[in-house]
């Protein structure tokens, strides 16, 4: 599905991403980890062609179609055909003028849908995300946090993307609504064989719904396992010492083993 070979980045003389790679099957879930600052969201932004970097191959592969080199693709272009993003604020993502319906609907306006077409894809989308139709005439400011990570859920899925890229999606709510949304967008995933690539602060999350794991520190790759082998057997010293401090700050089922480490190192 997408395919990352010693992908670089540097900026203003500076290293930020350093020979990163990784291969991610459809419909799977793939978490990044890491510190604040070790790279993590740059490196969403380099697979979309949104910052300059280098790799030895960046290959995309759609649900109905061929492999795409994405090198040739960016060529005038940015992005993933067939992607989609969900950002960590939902109230900056979303126009505070525009009714939510609306919001909801560009993602097809390109789509020339009839206005009955539209409103029923739009009650639809809201309807995959849990949503009553009725929230399409609200505004951001009406609605609670929780409901506009929905909506912008509802915005990406609306497309009937292959991938969507996450960015911290469920950090700036609180925990109650963070296992409710969690849960719609692994349900979501399977429903519609998507793809999920999340940057994450939360192992808790990623030992929940990650099949695989990518661990930076300072834009070098400290792991790439899949969810289980991480878990259970940790790649590297700074892994243990990231398990160790989840489980010593209660983010971290009993189900996942504890492992030697200390939370000093982290600086998430």
């Amino acid at each position: 599905m997408l395919r990352v070979e010693k992908l670089q980045l540097q900026l203003h003389g500076k290293s930020i991403l350093e020979e990163v790679s990784f291969d991610l099957p459809r419909g799977q879930t793939l978490c990044i980890v890491g510190e604040s600052g070790s790279g993590k969201s740059s490196l969403l932004r380099a697979v979309n062609g949104l910052m300059p970097a280098t790799f030895d191959s960046l290959m995309f592969r759609p649900k109905n179609g061929p492999a795409i080199s994405l090198k040739e693709y960016w060529k005038g272009r940015v992005g993933l055909p067939g992607s989609r993003w969900v950002m960590q604020d939902p109230l900056s993502a979303l126009n505070p003028k525009l009714p939510l319906g609306l919001s909801i609907g560009e993602s097809v306006f390109a789509q020339k849908l009839k206005p009955l077409e539209l409103k029923a894809a739009i009650s639809a989308a809201l309807a995959d995300v849990e949503l009553p139709a009725e929230m399409a005439k609200r505004r951001p400011a009406q609605v609670s946090m929780g409901q506009a990570q929905r909506a912008c859920l509802a915005r990406a899925l609306i497309a009937r993307p292959d991938l969507i890229f996450f960015d911290e999606p469920l950090s700036a709510l609180d925990a109650i609504v963070q296992k409710q949304i969690a849960a719609t967008m692994k349900r979501i995933q399977t429903r519609f064989d998507i793809t999920f690539v999340i940057v994450t602060h939360d192992l808790g999350f990623a030992a929940a719904y990650a099949d695989h794991m990518l661990v930076l520190r300072g834009g070098k790759v400290e792991a790439n396992q899949s969810a289980e082998m991480f878990f259970q057997a940790p790649e590297s010293d700074y892994c243990r010492e990231l398990i160790a401090a989840a489980h010593e700050l209660g983010g971290l089922p009993e189900t996942v083993a504890k492992v030697s480490g200390s939370k000093a190192a982290i600086s998430c």
